[in-house]
C-alpha cells in the first residue's frame, strides 16, 4: 500500500510541556522588557507634557521606544528545535537579547532623559523671571521703593525663600528659647522642673496640633495613591470608578476607608499591568508570523476577561509551536532519506496548513507532505517537471494529472518505493517523540500519478491556448468574416473564468 497516506501526528506529552515551559519564560522576558520600555517612556513623556522646549526630545523618544519594540519582536522570536537541549539555548538566549534591548533603550534614553529635564528648568526660570519682572514693574509704576521691596519680599515668600519664625528663631538663639536667652541677659536664673514634671508632658494645644498634622499628611498620601490609579491605565474600571467618587470630598474619614481598598486596588493593576504586556507581545509575535487571529478593541472590565485573551493568544502560539516543531522534525527525517531540498509552499484555499516538497538534486520526482493544523499528516509522491529547485519557496502551486506514458509509469514504480520509506520514516519521527498513527493506506494507482505546478505556469498556458483558439477560429472564418474578438461575450465570460483562477479557484484539492 504505497499511494498517498494519512495519519494523525501527536507529540509526546513530555516534549509539549517542555514546549510550553519555554514558551512561557520567553513570554514573561520579553513582556519584562516590554514594561520596562514603556514605564521609562510614560515617565519621561509625563515629566515632557506641556513644555514645548521638550517637544523635539519627546519625538525622538518615542522612536527610540518604537525601534525597541520592534527588536523585541524581530530578534526574540522563539522557535522549537528538534533536539529539547537546542530548544532550552533557543530560549535561553531570546531572554538574554530582550534583556539587553531594554538596557540599551535605558542607556540610549538618558541624554534625552537630561534634555527633557533641562527644559524643563529653563522653561520654570524663565517662567519665574517673567512672573519676578512683572512683580517689579508694577512695583515701578507706583513709584514707591518701599512698594518695590515689599513686592520683591512678597514674591520671595511666596517661593519659599524668607525663614519662618521657627527657623528665625534657632537662627538667632541656636537651641535655646527665646525666655532663657532674656534670662542669661538679665542674669537671673529659671526655675526648671526636674524630668517627668509638666516640662516632660506635651501641652493638649501641641497635642492637637501633632494629631491634626498627621492626619493632614494621611489624607494627602492617600490623595497621592488614588490619583496615580485614576491616572493609570491599568486599573480596573469599577476601580476607577469608586476612586472618582470618593476622591471628590476627601477628608479624614473617606480617607480612611479608601485606604482599606487601596492595596486591592494597586494589587489589580498591578495584575493587570503584567497581562496587558503579555497580550501585547503575544499579538506582535503572532502578526510577525503572519497568523490571524481576532482583534481585541477597548480595555478589559476585569482581569478574567484579560486572562481570557491572553490564553486564547497563547493557544496560537502553542499551535505555532507546535506546528514548527513537527515540521523541524518531518525536515529532518525526510534528509535522512536523501529528500535534502525541501520547499514551502501554498495551495487551494481549503487545504490550510503546512505544504512541503521535499526532492533530490536533478531529480524530477519528490514527495508532498501536508500538516494540518489539527495535526493531520499526509504524505505523496508528487512529480516535479522542473525538479525541485525550480520551485521557490511560498509559491503557489496546484497538482495536475501527469501526461502519461513513461512518466506516469515512473510516477507508479516511485509510490511502491515509497511503501518501505514510509515505514522508516514512521520510526523516526517516534525517536523525536512524534507518534504517527495511520488513518489511511491507498494502494499504487495511475490516478494518484499527479505533478506539481506552479499556479502562474498553468494560467499562462491556459491564456496561450485561449489566445490560439481565437487565432484559430479567426483563420477558419476566412477574411471579410467578422473576428472573433477577445473582448466579446465569450471573452468576457472568459475573463471571469480568469479571475476565478486567479483567486484561487483553480487550484483543486488533491485526490
Amino acid at each position: 500500500m504505497s499511494g498517498p497516506k494519512t495519519s494523525q501526528l501527536e507529540i509526546e506529552r513530555m516534549i509539549r510541556a517542555q514546549l510550553e515551559a519555554l514558551r512561557s519564560d520567553v513570554d514573561h522576558s520579553r513582556a519584562r522588557a516590554r514594561r520596562r520600555i514603556a514605564a521609562l517612556l510614560n515617565e519621561l513623556l509625563d515629566e515632557a507634557e506641556g513644555c514645548a522646549e521638550a517637544e523635539e526630545a519627546a519625538a525622538s523618544l518615542r522612536q527610540l521606544a518604537e525601534a525597541a519594540l520592534a527588536q523585541l519582536t524581530a530578534e526574540c522570536a522563539f522557535t522549537p528545535a528538534t533536539a529539547m537541549a537546542e530548544s532550552v539555548a533557543r530560549a535561553e538566549r531570546c531572554s538574554s537579547r530582550a534583556a539587553a534591548i531594554a538596557d540599551a533603550f535605558e542607556r540610549e534614553a538618558h541624554p534625552l532623559a537630561e534634555r527633557i529635564q533641562r527644559a524643563r528648568a529653563q522653561a520654570a526660570a524663565a517662567s519665574e523671571a517673567r512672573d519676578f519682572t512683572a512683580v517689579l514693574a508694577k512695583a515701578a509704576k507706583e513709584s514707591v521703593t518701599a512698594a518695590a521691596v515689599e513686592a520683591a519680599r512678597s514674591f520671595m515668600a511666596d517661593e519659599h525663600c524668607l525663614p519662618s519664625e521657627s527657623s528665625a528663631v534657632e537662627a538667632q538663639g541656636g537651641s535655646r528659647s527665646a525666655p532663657m536667652e532674656k534670662a542669661a541677659a538679665e542674669g537671673t536664673a529659671m526655675q526648671v522642673e526636674p524630668v517627668g514634671g509638666n516640662l516632660g508632658r506635651p501641652s493638649p494645644a501641641a497635642v492637637d496640633e501633632s494629631g491634626t498634622l498627621i492626619a493632614r499628611n494621611h489624607v494627602q498620601e492617600v490623595a497621592r495613591r488614588a490619583l496615580a490609579l485614576i491616572a493609570s491605565p491599568c486599573t480596573l474600571p469599577a476601580d476607577r470608578a469608586l476612586l472618582l467618587e470618593t476622591a471628590r470630598e476627601l477628608g479624614p474619614q473617606a480617607a480612611a476607608q479608601l485606604a482599606l481598598l487601596l492595596p486591592t486596588m494597586e494589587s489589580n493593576a498591578a495584575a493587570m499591568a503584567d497581562l496587558i504586556a503579555l497580550i501585547e507581545d503575544a499579538e506582535a509575535d503572532l502578526r510577525a508570523q503572519s497568523v490571524p487571529f481576532a482583534e481585541a478593541f477597548g480595555t478589559f472590565a476585569t482581569l478574567e476577561e484579560a486572562v481570557g485573551r491572553l490564553e486564547t493568544l497563547r493557544a496560537l502560539q502553542l499551535q505555532v509551536d507546535r506546528n514548527a516543531y513537527l515540521k523541524a522534525c518531518i525536515d529532518a527525517v525526510m534528509a535522512r532519506h536523501g529528500y535534502t531540498i525541501a520547499r514551502s509552499v501554498t495551495m487551494g484555499r481549503d487545504l490550510m496548513g503546512t505544504h512541503r516538497l521535499f526532492g533530490r538534486e536533478d531529480a524530477t520526482e519528490g514527495l508532498h507532505a501536508f500538516v494540518s493544523d489539527a495535526g493531520d499528516l499526509m504524505l505523496q509522491v508528487a512529480g516535479l517537471p522542473g525538479g525541485i529547485e525550480a520551485v521557490e519557496d511560498g509559491e503557489v502551486v496546484t497538482m495536475e494529472a501527469a501526461p502519461g506514458g513513461a512518466r506516469t509509469e515512473r510516477l507508479l514504480a516511485d509510490q511502491h518505493d515509497f511503501c518501505a520509506v514510509y515505514d522508516e520514516i514512521a520510526e523516526d519521527l517516534a525517536a523525536f517523540g512524534i507518534t504517527n498513527t495511520v488513518r489511511y493506506k491507498a494502494a499504487p494507482d495511475t490516478a494518484f500519478c499527479r505533478e506539481m505546478r506552479a499556479v502562474a505556469d498553468v494560467e499562462a498556458r491556459a491564456g496561450m491556448a485561449e489566445r490560439d483558439g481565437i487565432r484559430a477560429s479567426n483563420e477558419s472564418r476566412g477574411p471579410g468574416l467578422t473576428e472573433v474578438s477577445p473582448y466579446g461575450e465569450d471573452a468576457a465570460a472568459r475573463r471571469e473564468a480568469r479571475k476565478r483562477r486567479r483567486s484561487g479557484n483553480a487550484t483543486r484539492e488533491m485526490r
